[in-house]
């Protein structure tokens, strides 16, 4: 899978699922770390606000585009075959799990707010008894806490909801301090499990449409950053598609 960069950002372009679940069997049978995150629109804003995280990414082995409007802005100016793709019930969620479960791994979920993490280990379980969860913490618990019960228990996967740029930080850790399994960020999808299995409704998902969804479902959290932190994506997308800029300074 190749690496493009729009606007400064590195993208992993592909458009295929299975190429993602393939990564990660291999990443297992040779016992190598894969660290695998996404990107949205808010990505870019973070960039301006804090330079360390460009860094962060870079450093992990895939960064997906989660979000519609990249996906659209990507494919335009770079000519490049991208899918969106995100760790939730309407994207890699399901095959992901149904290729731990086929291993009979062991997963280690970190995140949200307390209890949150503990009723998506629920809906796991029921929905795919073969994994064996191995360790369940929320999202305020210390970086050293977390690495240390990583470390002693015998997890193959973390998925890990903290969100940007406190997730890419964890997993990093956690690659450095000898962890040799599959790492996957998952923003607020842990929240979203904890809720329902299916968060959208399938014609919302079929339509594109889970931006405006999620506006329904979380207006107090997620207007300001639909109407105000997605504006600096915004106005570079508005200025590149206006300019024709293509794919000049933008390197691989």
């Amino acid at each position: 899978m190749q690496s493009v960069r729009l606007f400064g950002l590195p993208l992993t372009a592909t458009t295929r699922s299975d190429a993602i679940v393939e990564a990660v069997r291999d990443a297992w049978d040779t016992n190598r770390p894969l660290s695998i995150t996404f990107v949205n629109p808010l990505a870019w804003t973070l960039a301006r606000r804090d330079e360390a995280y460009v860094g962060l990414l870079d450093r992990m082995d895939m960064v997906l585009p989660d979000g519609i409007g990249v996906v659209a802005v990507a494919r335009r100016l770079l000519r490049q075959p991208l899918e969106r793709f995100s760790f939730d019930a309407s994207s890699l969620y399901h095959p992901v799990m149904a290729e731990l479960a086929d291993g009979k791994h062991g997963l280690f979920v970190i995140g949200a707010a307390p209890g949150v993490a503990e009723r998506a280990c629920g809906r796991i379980r029921a929905r795919y008894p073969e994994i064996r969860i191995v360790g369940c913490l929320d999202g305020f618990t210390g970086a050293e806490e977390a690495l240390q019960r990583v470390r002693e228990a015998p997890a193959d996967m973390v998925l890990c909801g903290m969100g940007a740029p406190h997730q890419e930080k964890l997993l990093l850790a956690l690659r450095e301090a000898g962890f040799r399994g599959v790492a996957f960020t998952c923003g607020g999808f842990l929240d979203q499990l904890a809720q329902s299995e299916t968060y959208y409704p399938a014609w919302i998902d079929h339509l594109e449409l889970r931006w405006l969804w999620r506006i329904v479902k979380e207006p107090r959290r997620l207007f300001r950053r639909y109407a105000l932190d997605y504006q600096p994506f915004v106005r570079l997308s508005l200025a590149a598609l206006l300019t024709g800029r293509s794919r000049h300074g933008e390197p691989a």
